[in-house]
């Protein structure tokens, strides 16, 4: 009873109020994490921060995820994001002492390189639930010194013993045929990557922003669609012995008012600590949305003022099986 609620993904409302806008914050996120579980999250925080970005509601979000674990990608500024979780961490204290729930304190690992764009990859953390050890990038996964390199962990829960190696990713956006054989190439050094590091450890995750988005006709190529890619892709993880963990909705970024899904968690297998049934689940407005177009204007809010993509959630069993 408790996988099937845990696995249905169960949700509460979070509404802002802000003045002269009305109720522009609407988004759903998960209930807090239950004992037994180990919770990691990929999040694209686009180009945080931008000029337009909500640094309180960015916090909001963040605590509202209740994570052991956050892969971020695109980070800009290491100084704005200890701020971020210096705020965060605040949030933390005062819901624990007024609410008795978890009490959280955030820190982060990022990669040494940011690409041409100065986007870092990295991990944000519970310092109280996680120990990260043997951090550093992975140029083998960066396909051009202009793309982000992927960044490596190895994690142990310091409440239910859980321990896993874990790659955090950001892979080339784009649909023209450089972009696409980028992303292809990509695989073929996760896999040799993965394949490795096995030995040290069977337990893996491998997530992030992968912009599983399709090519567009060129040089005499055909159009490949989004749905295409994903297909190909989950082939290659089969045949490295990995698989892709469905999503619920799925789609997790909007660009032109619609939809799309970018954002993956990959897990070995044999990893029983990922249950075969387990679905990820994407939250913010994108699960409010349920992936529809929205309507003409400027987005949701969230979408304006913290990121175009979702948080994308999986629990893990928190126990370390091998």
């Amino acid at each position: 009873m408790l996988m099937r609620k845990l696995y249905l993904g169960a949700v509460f409302l979070l509404c802002i109020v802000l003045p002269g806008s009305g109720l522009v914050g609407q988004s759903l996120f998960p209930e807090p994490v239950e004992d037994g579980f180990f919770r990691v999250v990929t999040w694209n925080i686009r180009n945080f921060p931008e000029p337009t970005t909500d640094v309180n509601r960015v916090a909001q979000i963040l605590l509202s995820l209740d994570a052991d674990l956050i892969a971020v990608q695109e980070i800009h500024d290491r100084t704005e994001l200890q701020n971020l979780l210096n705020a965060v961490n605040t949030l933390s204290a005062d819901r624990h002492q007024q609410e008795g729930t978890r009490l959280r304190s955030y820190g982060f690992e990022l990669s040494g390189d940011g690409g041409a764009g100065n986007q870092f990859v990295g991990f944000v953390y519970d310092e109280y639930a996680v120990q990260l050890t043997q951090v550093g990038d992975l140029t083998s996964l960066q396909m051009s010194p202009d793309l982000r390199p992927g960044f490596f962990a190895r994690v142990r829960s310091l409440r239910g013993g859980l321990d896993f190696q874990i790659i955090a990713n950001h892979t080339d956006s784009g649909v023209n045929l450089t972009d696409y054989q980028n992303r292809q190439t990509f695989l073929s050094a996760l896999g040799a990557e993965v394949a490795d590091r096995w030995d040290d450890e069977p337990d893996f995750i491998v997530l992030g922003d992968l912009n599983t988005m399709g090519r567009s006709q060129s040089g005499g190529q055909p159009t490949v669609h989004a749905e295409e890619e994903l297909s190909r892709m989950d082939q290659a993880l089969s045949n490295m012995g990995f698989r892709r963990i469905p999503a619920s909705p799925a789609c997790s970024e909007y660009y032109n008012q619609e939809g799309s899904f970018l954002d993956h968690i990959l897990v070995p297998l044999g990893m029983r600590e990922a249950p075969p049934h387990a679905v990820a689940q994407v939250y913010g407005y994108c699960r409010l949305l349920q992936c529809r177009p929205y309507a003409t204007g400027s987005g949701p809010y969230d979408y304006v003022h913290a990121s175009d993509h979702c948080p994308v959630v999986l629990d893990l069993i928190d126990v370390d099986w091998g």
